[in-house]
């Protein structure tokens, strides 16, 4: 696992940190149905979590976390995989050229960069779903979309686990449209030990009394099986002490979703050989839901539930909970392409 030097964490945070009224959040109204008191978990507790019956395995959270050393990012040219350019973009590297580097853009098209930081592997990446005009993701009846509110939380997922030593980055930094395969050819690109895509769930399914998260995992990788039931066990948890009218599909919890030709259906599990997840952390089709949503008390609490299930997986062998035995068969739209997709300023 690697870290970024200090001058990288500063430029990177200060690049990536979008006001939250920027993202269309209102976060200064209070959470409704909170509790008076609020129960934290740390990675020092053991805590069992309850599972429904459609779920494979109880487990509980690890009692002990090994502090995640890391080693230095090299940022000498022969090193070089991605770069954030000057306007905070995340890009992979392709190559030094005589003008600069030789980057691949969000779109999936090719440019070169003069200017920015290079930086070497990276542990962790970080994906907020959607993004730009055209992919908008789902929107609640609060007017919330979901593109802003996976920025947010990934970006405050990114800003938790910088403070713990753990070297991250996001797939995207502001709203604009970036492709799949860019995303996961990043990770890739990276060397990273996870990417983990951040998502808010459509159309609303039954109500329930726990929340209805969900994480899609690679079918053929136990240690994504891994990774995935480590955020549903912690993310559970910590949203669990919300007084709300959840939703939840019958089957939810830690699952592969395969298409109707077998593989993995969604491109960010499908494309990369990095271990990858992708966790719905609730409906922001429901309404009360959706109303928590536009709350800093939940972008808080679902942040550092994540960042403690990857702390975790990089240093424990927790397996985590939550896993349904059998996949679910669904053929998702495909992901915006190419021809619709617009660059950022890079």
């Amino acid at each position: 696992m690697r870290s970024l030097s200090l001058v990288l964490l500063v430029l990177i945070g200060a690049c990536t940190t979008t006001a939250i009224e920027g993202n269309g959040l209102d976060l200064s109204s209070t959470v409704p149905g909170t509790s008076s008191t609020t129960t934290t978990t740390t990675s020092t507790t053991s805590t069992t979590l309850a599972t429904t019956t459609t779920l494979a395995t109880t487990t509980t959270l690890a009692t002990t976390t090994t502090p995640v050393t890391t080693d230095p990012i090299s940022t000498i040219r022969e090193s070089v995989k991605a770069l954030v350019t000057e306007t905070g973009v995340v890009v992979a590297v392709l190559e030094e050229t005589a003008d600069g580097y030789l980057v691949t853009t969000p779109c999936g098209n090719e440019a070169v960069v003069s200017g920015g930081t290079p930086i070497g592997e990276v542990s962790v990446v970080i994906d907020a779903g959607h993004g730009g005009e055209v992919d908008t993701g789902a929107v609640g009846a609060n007017g919330l979309m979901e593109k802003h509110l996976n920025l947010s939380v990934a970006q405050a997922v990114e800003a938790k686990l910088i403070v713990r030593g753990v070297s991250v980055i996001l797939t995207r930094t502001g709203d604009y449209a970036s492709t799949l395969t860019a995303r996961t050819a990043l990770a890739d690109r990276l060397d990273a030990d996870l990417l983990l895509s951040i998502h808010h769930n459509a159309p609303t399914q039954g109500t329930s009394n726990r929340p209805g998260t969900e994480v899609f995992i690679q079918h053929d990788s136990t240690d994504s099986k891994r990774l995935g039931g480590l955020v549903w066990t912690h993310v559970v948890q910590a949203l669990s002490q919300f007084d709300v009218h959840w939703s939840a599909a019958t089957d939810s919890g830690v699952l592969s979703v395969l298409s109707a030709r077998g593989n993995d259906a969604y491109g960010i599990n499908r494309n990369p050989q990095t271990v990858s997840a992708l966790v719905e952390l609730g409906y922001i089709s429901n309404p009360p839901e959706a109303q928590l949503f536009a709350t800093d008390a939940y972008v808080d609490t679902a942040s550092e539930a994540v960042a403690d299930a990857v702390q975790a997986y990089l240093g424990t062998d927790a397996p985590g909970a939550g896993f349904v035995p059998e996949p679910r068969v669904f053929n998702p739209q495909p992901g915006i392409g190419g021809a619709i997709c617009e660059d950022p300023p890079l």
